[in-house]
């Protein structure tokens, strides 16, 4: 990977923490492609905008702190962010958790063609409990 290939991807990464933090609808839409997917521990897999627009739905005060932007060494079409992702459900009380969202690229590293996102619901599993 080029370093220009390499910057062009940690770039797409901070827009995705900032929309997380920020941004709305048309932030996520502008980061993924059209028929991207997005699979989470609590809601499996679906269409990528349909997942955001849920979460930006159902939270508030959220924020983000970076901890790495990691870039495949097989090639630049996959790159893994690993931060901590602090956030209010339904008015609930503020909880933070550490992710790991798994990105696919498209060919042009554009967008994002796909997420997994990874993290232990354990420890907020009750801010979506019967609500």
């Amino acid at each position: 990977m080029t370093a220009e290939q390499t910057a062009k991807v940690e770039a797409l990464c901070r827009r995705y923490l900032d929309a997380i933090e920020r941004g709305g609808p048309a932030d996520f839409d502008a980061l993924f492609a059209e028929d991207a997917t997005a699979t989470s521990p609590l809601s499996g897999p679906q269409p990528a905008g349909v997942f955001y627009r849920n979460v930006l739905r159902i939270t508030s005060d959220r924020s983000t702190v970076l901890r790495n932007v990691l870039v495949a060494t097989a090639g630049p079409r996959h790159v893994a962010v690993h931060f901590d992702y602090t956030r209010t459900v339904r008015g609930g009380r503020p909880g933070t958790i550490e992710c790991v969202d798994l990105f696919e690229l498209t060919a042009d590293l554009d967008r994002f063609a796909s997420v997994r996102i990874i993290y232990d619901i354990a420890p907020v599993r009750t801010d979506f409990d019967d609500k």
